[in-house]
């Protein structure tokens, strides 16, 4: 099964992803094509360098792009059991359910919770001022993107199944697998 992960930033995304990896699931991430390219480029890795890139290569090659390239590199690695995270723009999706069987994951989390879990997991590329990190939450959910741009809010809307990640960190295994399960028992 490939399994599209979509959500804002700090919503607990790696979390959910280190679930799955223990499931035996292989991921690759959007993120990791928008990282080659600012490499190729030169630009440093900084989230809003990284957020023009992406916006950039969706303009120049097609808003799906970036799910195209984790496609490849999928099909070029083989196996039945892999997770596409990152999802930010609604084209994205539309690549992945080319594939057959293969579903659409949102998680979620108040605003208020991510800028909480943003400032006390201490990221190299994040920020702890409140009003950046939510210019930047509201850039990543779509408002003054363009179609092309980073759309998380119209991706949450498509998506196939909703985690509400909103638990403290130690049960989020635990409530994550209640909704695996019932996606398994769906496919």
């Amino acid at each position: 099964m490939i399994i599209g992960l979509t959500g804002p930033m700090g919503s607990g995304k790696t979390t959910v992803l280190d679930v799955l990896i223990k499931l035996g699931y292989k991921f690759v991430t959007l993120s990791d094509m928008v990282r080659e390219e600012a490499q190729n480029l030169g630009i440093k890795e900084e989230r809003e360098n990284l957020m023009n890139i992406g916006q950039s290569l969706r303009h120049k090659f097609g808003p799906g792009v970036l799910a195209f390239r984790a496609l490849e590199k999928v099909k070029s690695a083989g196996g039945d059991k892999w997770v596409i995270d990152g999802i930010r723009n609604p084209a994205e999706i539309d690549e992945i359910r080319k594939i057959p069987g293969a579903i659409i994951l949102a998680n979620t989390a108040p605003e208020d919770m991510i800028i909480d879990r943003i400032r006390s997991r201490k990221r190299s590329d994040d920020t702890f001022d409140e009003l950046s990190i939510r210019r930047k939450l509201r850039r990543e959910m779509g408002e003054g993107e363009p179609p092309d741009g980073q759309q998380v809010g119209k991706c949450i809307e498509m998506a196939d199944y909703v985690f509400n990640n909103v638990m403290p960190f130690e049960k989020v295994e635990e409530e994550f697998m209640k909704l695996y399960n019932k996606i398994s028992n769906a496919n």
